[in-house]
């Protein structure tokens, strides 16, 4: 080989071997963002998918860290008290929000907003998202994965011609969605059959899950029931607390009509059960609406309807409760217009769409009236007017987490049998009462 050519051979050879080096030291210039969410979540498998994509579009890399819901709210306080800084953003709930701020723990993005708005700004959300991570004028997140809950039912059941002459010859009147909860009781006595894997209802009542306690306020809120007064004084103990906390725990250990097991199901545990098909009704989060049309998730397609949330009384007006998760940038994170820059990525038009194609219950208005997602799920028809009008939220107070715990091992108690409604609610409405005091609201 003449020296000629050995000299372009090993010229071409440094110059590949820079070139890769400069690729690895522009990389190394790249932060590593990382973020906390809870196993289970329902955005967790398209923001697993994005974040890939976002690596290879910036080659910023992301890691995701998945917790039990139980740990999660611990695990986040933990790290953002000590201001390790270890994620620089938290998939977190509107329910947290007040405790998130009065810690400093999370930061305002309106100047972000500002010099690099999202798509469509001002216009691109509900109102009512943005209401519930707004404190003080400042806005601290964007909204990525919804609810409100809803009622589901089975239609294939409900309009059985079979089904149908049943139910009315047994109970007197047609059989339709429940619009009260006797009406309730009622079809998911009817339609319990164990024998044929199928329950009446499905309920999530596991002690430390994410749901027993909301599903107290529903009940509560449905039964005419409030959860404090103007004053912050607790009212949760009032009869229609106790009424509906009865009701709740009746429908195991009275009716049968749920799974014994419900006590060990939370939300993540209780949707299955109904997309299997072995639940003629329940109520759950709107992704389940979503997950009903999924092939990968459901064996019920075609079969899903959903209504309003019952009422105790038809005086009472119809209400849901709405609660969501918003991205939130760490007060401690080092890389904040980094990880900003992400989370408006995140959560832009393509991927809050690819997102409700993937189970999420997505937050944009730009999805909400997106033909494609009306097509497959026409539910987004409703949410912005629900989100707008009838759908209530959890106490917006710093001491949220505790009021929640509490009322949740009240409930628990009460479906463990080893108190009444009326003793487990006043000795929660004691313990709030007390928490509320030394935190300053009776001044």
């Amino acid at each position: 080989m003449k020296r000629s050519t050995k000299k372009c051979i090993i010229f071409g050879l440094v110059l590949s071997l820079m070139f890769i080096f400069a690729l690895v030291a522009q990389g190394a210039d790249k932060p590593v963002l990382r973020t906390l969410v809870f196993q289970g979540w329902a955005r967790t498998p398209s923001l697993q998918k994005q974040v890939l994509e976002y690596e290879k579009l910036t080659g910023v890399k992301v890691e995701i860290e998945e917790v039990p819901f139980s740990q999660f709210h611990e695990k986040m306080i933990l790290d953002f008290a000590s201001k390790a800084g270890t994620y620089d953003f938290i998939g977190t709930l509107t329910d947290w929000f007040s405790e998130l701020v009065r810690g400093g723990y999370i930061i305002p993005i309106d100047d972000y907003i500002k010099n690099d708005p999202p798509e469509d700004w001002p216009n691109t959300y509900p109102q009512a998202l943005l209401n519930l991570q707004t404190k003080d004028g400042k806005l601290y997140g964007f909204p990525t994965h919804d609810g409100p809950i809803m009622l589901y039912y089975r239609k294939d059941l409900f309009e059985d011609p079979k089904e149908k002459e049943a139910f009315k010859e047994k109970y007197g009147y047609e059989l339709q969605s429940p619009k009260t909860w006797a009406q309730f009781l009622d079809m998911a006595i009817f339609f319990n059959r164990p024998d044929q894997n199928l329950n009446g209802t499905v309920i999530a009542a596991k002690q430390g899950g994410q749901q027993l306690a909301y599903d107290f306020y529903l009940m509560l809120w449905s039964f005419g029931g409030d959860i404090f007064d103007e004053n912050w004084k607790p009212i949760f103990n009032s009869q229609a607390g106790i009424d509906g906390l009865q009701y709740y725990a009746d429908l195991r250990n009275k009716w049968g009509v749920t799974p014994k097991a419900s006590t060990t199901y939370d939300e993540t545990e209780s949707g299955p059960i109904y997309l299997e098909g072995r639940a003629a009704l329940m109520w759950h989060w709107s992704h389940i609406a979503s997950w009903a049309e999924m092939e990968d998730r459901s064996k019920i397609i075609g079969k899903n309807g959903y209504t309003v949330f019952p009422v105790a009384d038809p005086n009472i007006p119809h209400t849901t409760l709405d609660i969501h998760w918003f991205f939130a940038i760490s007060s401690a994170s080092k890389n904040q217009d980094e990880t900003y820059e992400l989370v408006k990525w995140l959560c832009n038009k393509e991927n809050d769409k690819e997102a409700a194609f993937m189970g999420t219950v997505a937050c944009r208005l730009s999805t909400f009236h997106d033909p494609d997602v009306l097509e497959k799920f026409p539910f987004y028809s409703g949410i912005e007017a629900a989100l707008a009008g009838e759908a209530k939220t959890t106490p917006q107070i710093a001491e949220y987490a505790q009021v929640d715990d509490l009322i949740g091992i009240a409930c628990s108690k009460v479906i463990a049998g080893e108190k009444t409604a009326k003793e487990a609610l006043d000795e929660a409405a004691k313990q709030v009462e007390d928490l509320m005091a030394k935190a300053g609201y009776y001044k």
